[in-house]
């Protein structure tokens, strides 16, 4: 694999869960800005529900002084919006990602520079590979949902597969723990 296109795909951190990311070592690294992705990363595909330990985490994280924004491939604007609403931040669906202008719309509203942003979510083709385009962090977590459809399972399988390629360890492998690369 080409050294640009290992970069692209490598993701800066990886955990098992959103609630288990060190925020203060994050704070202290410089970042002051989270682009976050819903389905399978903080809540179950389409479902509204946020785990009360995410969003704890999330509420640390804004009384941190972090700027959290949505980022989301969801296809149904509402859902996107409801969910924002609960964690009270703002959001947006249907970004196309790993196209750029949903994250540079983030990036836009949070005002600041990609150096100081990471992008959390559990796709590697999505949102790793979208935020590290433009020069952010990124950190790829485990998918909350520990029976994914037929497709998403071929998804993240193809994905595990790049992430090898890539020389790195994605979250959702069998014999996984807590990690940070």
């Amino acid at each position: 694999m080409p050294p640009a296109l290992k970069h692209l795909l490598a993701p800066t951190y990886t955990f098992d869960r959103v609630e288990v990311i060190d925020l203060e070592g994050w704070w202290a690294a410089g970042l002051r800005g989270m682009i976050l992705d819903v389905d399978d990363t903080l809540t179950l595909k389409n479902s509204a529900l946020v785990a009360p330990p995410v969003q704890a985490w999330l509420k640390q994280a804004r009384q941190m002084g972090f700027h959290c924004y949505i980022v989301s491939n969801n296809r149904y604007p509402r859902h996107i919006a409801r969910v924002a609403e609960t964690l009270e931040m703002e959001g947006l669906a249907q970004a196309r990602k790993p196209f750029s202008p949903g994250f540079l719309q983030a990036l836009a509203a949070m005002q600041l520079s990609p150096e100081q942003v990471v992008v959390i979510g559990d796709r590697l083709l999505t949102d790793i590979l979208g935020g590290a385009w433009l020069g952010m962090q990124t950190c790829l977590v485990a998918p909350v949902t520990s029976q994914p459809k037929a497709l998403k399972r071929l998804l993240y399988g193809f994905e595990k597969g790049l992430s090898r390629l890539a020389g790195t360890r994605p979250p959702f492998s069998a014999d996984s723990s807590d990690s940070q690369t």
